[in-house]
């Protein structure tokens, strides 16, 4: 299983200045920073995964959303099913690479991504949350 710690240090003046911003304004700030915080785990994921007709490594993106008023969440996938075939795309074995089968041994490329560019991702986000409140406040 894969984790990493960090530490966040003004958490409270951060949450103060986002909530000056508004709520639209919150939701923007927030949905680039875990964007740009997920696009360095995708980076290390497409270095680290093995390539043989370059599907797989084309098949990794950045996927955000908001499930809940104040949470934006960023998602590091892998792309399948029949809207991805025609470009290319379909990596339905995605799974079966990463965590292996009993004829096949694991090749993880999203675990060990995260867990070597975790904290760089966290430290990317609170770069763009800072370029963007001062930006705003500017």
């Amino acid at each position: 299983m894969s984790s990493f710690n960090f530490k966040i240090e003004g958490g409270k003046e951060l949450d103060k200045a986002l909530k000056q911003l508004g709520y639209d304004m919150e939701k923007k700030v927030a949905k680039s920073a875990v964007r740009a915080g997920a696009q360095v785990i995708r980076k290390e994921a497409m270095l680290n995964v093995p390539v043989e007709s370059g599907t797989l490594k084309k098949s990794i993106r950045v996927v955000t959303r908001s499930r809940r008023v104040g949470d934006a969440v960023a998602s590091v996938v892998t792309r399948s099913g029949k809207k991805y075939q025609s470009n290319g795309m379909d990596a339905w074995y995605a799974p079966l690479v990463e965590f292996g089968t009993k004829n096949r041994p694991a090749t993880p490329f999203l675990r060990p991504a995260l867990d070597s560019k975790g904290v760089e991702a966290v430290k990317k986000m609170s770069e763009v949350i800072q370029k963007r409140i001062a930006k705003l406040a500017g």
